[in-house]
């Protein structure tokens, strides 16, 4: 099993190690063309059922992903572990401006001072707008 969730095995020396269900795919339908993917219809990354696999350019790929809603993850408040609400990230970026030091925003929302920094230099919460 790959990090990714996605099952692997070995084809041999000429082949080495690929991803089990582009192997189902080889030995179901023979080769994958160049530049092809191999898709999973039941979006199930361990699945090797041939009847579940279907072959698909990158743009294929994306567009089954967004369709399914498995595409662009809940962000800000509404992903789950989110600490702050956009309000509070505003708070963040107008009381550092006007001098506050990150330390003491820190403190005063209850998140350690790396999320603080984070915020201000625009690494996350990139989608919030200044205040």
């Amino acid at each position: 099993m790959r990090r990714d969730g996605y099952g692997q095995c070995f084809l041999g020396p000429a082949r080495g190690l690929t991803s089990a269900h582009r192997a189902s795919w080889l030995l179901a339908y023979g080769p994958i063309p160049p530049g092809l993917y191999v898709l999973h219809r039941c979006d199930h990354k361990t699945c090797v059922r041939p009847s579940h696999l279907f072959l698909g350019t990158a743009a294929d790929n994306a567009r089954d992903r967004e369709r399914k809603g498995r595409g662009n993850p809940p962000r800000g408040e509404r992903a789950g572990r989110a600490k702050l609400t956009e309000a509070q990230v505003r708070h963040i970026r107008s009381a550092y401006a006007a001098g506050a030091r990150q330390c003491d925003l820190a403190r005063e929302l209850g998140v350690h001072d790396t999320s603080v920094h984070y915020i201000v230099v625009g690494k996350t919460w990139r989608h919030v707008a200044a205040a």
